[in-house]
């Protein structure tokens, strides 16, 4: 079997990435099965060398078996730089190879080319799998509670009087 690579993506790579992002999309249940709004004009235009956002792939052979979706952070409790990994996919058929290993292990790696000193994620507590990977790469457990605006709240936000 060949060795896993990983690299900065590609406009090449628009098509694989899209479907693997709208696969994790719907694994995780942020959206239902045919309403994925990720295409590879998206991908293309807002991610493949886009300011401020890092998107590299693992692959084998030349196929993409998965990709890392990362930006730089700064953690004040630390005093460090570092990366948030807003998304991490492998296609269903690469799991369990080392795919997403190597994808973390290349973020690291860009993390500390940086200066950084930390990667950054999370995680649905329900996804099982993806939690025994990260305690796997001996990641710790933040109990923390994320929270995002977006569509209607996001904009009636924009359009409040900061008066």
């Amino acid at each position: 079997m060949a060795e896993i690579s990983v690299r900065k993506a590609a406009s090449c790579d628009a098509e694989a990435v899209a479907a693997l992002a709208n696969m994790l999309a719907v694994a995780v249940g942020t959206r239902a099965e045919g309403d994925v709004p990720m295409t590879a004009e998206h991908v293309r235009a807002d991610l493949i060398d886009a300011p401020g956002l890092n998107l590299v792939v693992a692959e084998r052979g030349g196929e993409v078996l998965g990709y890392a979706l990362y930006t730089v952070a700064y953690e004040t409790a630390y005093a460090s730089r570092g990366v948030y990994v807003s998304d991490l996919a492998v296609a269903e058929e690469a799991r369990r190879q080392g795919v997403a290993r190597a994808l973390m292990r290349a973020v690291a790696a860009a993390a500390i080319a940086d200066g950084g000193r930390y990667v950054w994620w999370v995680v649905a507590p329900e996804n099982a799998p993806a939690k025994a990977f990260y305690d796997g790469l001996g990641g710790v457990n933040y109990p923390v509670e994320a929270r995002a605006i977006f569509d209607a709240p996001f904009e009636a936000l924009l359009a409040t009087d900061s008066g």
